[in-house]
């Protein structure tokens, strides 16, 4: 039984679904890691932590005043499974995180090898920008080149977000002002 090689980026999930995050993070394959992602309509964030922790942070803050899903997963990958289910578990360096209001999934996934989107990001890290689009939108982060951007629909069909970043999808005939940030081992994306 091997351990199936999947895409970072999920063009038909992205698509079809919304409000709606995914993000990647680099593992060290060689350690125990736990990798947590927070998940809102307002929020995309991931951290790799080095150690196994009994209690994280929710990070909830309300919408405009008004209630809204937060998820949280926390998964521990270690470098070895204790049984033989899958010969090369240890091969795929990236932890993915799939998110949408109902649920959230954390994957072990292989760098995508699709084209990148570093050259149409044009805001730096940490300099908030407004989106405001009559039609769905999706903003970017890529930790590797520390950019982040609004994408059009046929960049994030083939996107590849270098080890680090994540796209949101914000719906159509929304305004909102989005602050992204690349530290070790971790990215966020806040909208308010």
């Amino acid at each position: 039984m091997g351990f199936a090689k999947e895409s970072s980026f999920n063009k038909n999930l992205f698509i079809e679904n919304g409000p709606y995050q995914q993000g990647s993070v680099l593992l060290n394959r060689t350690k125990l890691q736990t990798v947590v992602t927070w998940c809102s309509p307002t929020l995309l964030q991931m951290r790799v932590y080095e150690n196994v922790n009994s209690t994280f942070p929710t990070n909830y803050t309300q919408l405009k005043g008004k209630d809204h899903p937060l998820q949280v997963s926390v998964t521990v990958f270690p470098p070895k499974l204790p049984f033989e289910y899958a010969s090369n578990y240890g091969s795929p360096t990236l932890a993915t995180s799939i998110c949408s209001p109902a649920n959230i999934q954390t994957t072990l996934t292989s760098a995508s090898s699709d084209g990148s989107i570093s050259s149409v990001l044009t805001y730096d890290l940490g300099k908030p920008f407004k989106v405001k689009s009559n039609k769905p939108a999706v903003v970017a982060i890529d930790c590797e080149t520390r950019k982040a951007g609004l994408l059009e629909n046929w960049q994030y069909n083939q996107s590849h977000l270098g080890k680090t970043g994540g796209i949101v999808l914000i719906p159509a005939g929304e305004t909102t002002t989005v602050s992204t940030e690349c530290q070790q081992n971790s990215f966020s994306i806040k909208m308010y």
